[in-house]
């Protein structure tokens, strides 16, 4: 297993790389003089060549790439063009908001998904199986941009139940967590159905039944653990697009985390936040696929055998 580990850990290099190279690239052809956004309105020419060569502006593209990740192994992000502080204050600083909001939306998801899906294979064909598949693919293919503001609409606006872009504890989270998780609902919803109805076709399965154990128990205790390898590997995936697709929740509420910090990045074309940014969210992607691809292992003692005749 540790081998795995270290291979898997090895294959980040070149995708760190390749995504950080790109986004560099588009950064410096954006339209627009970062040295401009730093000084800000009044400066002069004797001024903006200082602060071009001392932001390292004035040398040749593939040098302050290679500087930029030479700094960044270090620790080291650069200063916000915007902000003058260091990248890194910037990101710790917003960073906790997007986590507590991925795991919230993640929870919503995984906890309504399994129970819907598990119910939907229990009652296949069935009235609530039928809605269930209905609205799972209403989630999907519904913008989570819109849905937010339909939820500001009726439950900030309308009713007044819940904030609707203000930071201050447990209601103000409830919000954006449906709007952000709803999609990985639908898509949990549906992978808990169709992998439990393959799983309660097998014979041990039926073996549970004919020992006379209630149907709930069969289902839960039997059937339903078997089944979560798929769901851990679409849940492990999920959390990894709720952090890049809260940019967009953020941004609907309000919400200070770095999915906003990267759109105000991006308008002031500030590089070293938008670079730093994407970085460290490729980094956390590849990091969570990883811990998906270990957990397989604890529910599934197959995969931990193979592991073992691999001698990983």
């Amino acid at each position: 297993m540790h081998k795995f580990i270290l291979r898997r850990l090895a294959m980040l290099i070149p995708v760190i790389l390749g995504v950080s190279f790109i986004v560099f690239s588009i950064m410096d052809l954006t339209p627009g003089d970062p040295v401009e956004m730093y000084l800000g309105d009044n400066y002069t020419d004797e001024a903006h060549a200082s602060m071009t060569k001392e932001l390292g502006l004035d040398k040749p593209f593939i040098v302050r790439y290679l500087s930029f990740i030479g700094n960044a192994i270090q620790g080291d992000f650069g200063i916000s063009y915007s902000t003058h502080q260091r990248v890194l204050d910037e990101i710790l600083a917003r960073f906790p908001n997007t986590l507590v909001l991925a795991i919230a939306a993640l929870f919503f998801a995984i906890l309504a998904g399994i129970i819907l899906g598990t119910i939907s294979a229990a009652k296949q064909n069935s009235i609530f199986d039928s809605t269930s598949t209905f609205a799972a693919l209403i989630g999907v293919s519904m913008p989570n941009f819109w849905f937010g503001l339909m939820l500001i609409i009726i439950f900030a606006a309308g009713l007044g139940w819940f904030p609707s872009s203000e930071f201050s504890g447990v209601k103000s989270l409830v919000l954006p967590a449906i709007a952000l998780g709803t999609n990985s609902l639908a898509i949990i919803t549906r992978m808990t159905r169709s992998s439990l109805l393959e799983t309660i076709r097998q014979d041990y399965v039926r073996t549970a039944r004919a020992k006379g154990l209630k149907e709930y128990k069969v289902i839960i205790k039997h059937a339903l653990r078997n089944a979560m390898i798929p769901i851990i590997t679409i849940s492990g995936l999920q959390f990894g697009f709720l952090i890049s697709g809260a940019v967009v929740i953020e941004t609907v509420f309000s919400w200070p985390g770095i999915g906003r910090l990267l759109v105000e990045a991006i308008q002031l074309k500030d590089t070293p936040i938008v670079l730093s940014l994407v970085v460290i969210k490729a980094t956390m992607f590849t990091v969570i696929n990883l811990g998906t691809d270990i957990m397989y292992a604890f529910f599934d003692p197959r995969i931990r055998a193979q592991y073992k005749a691999k001698g990983a």
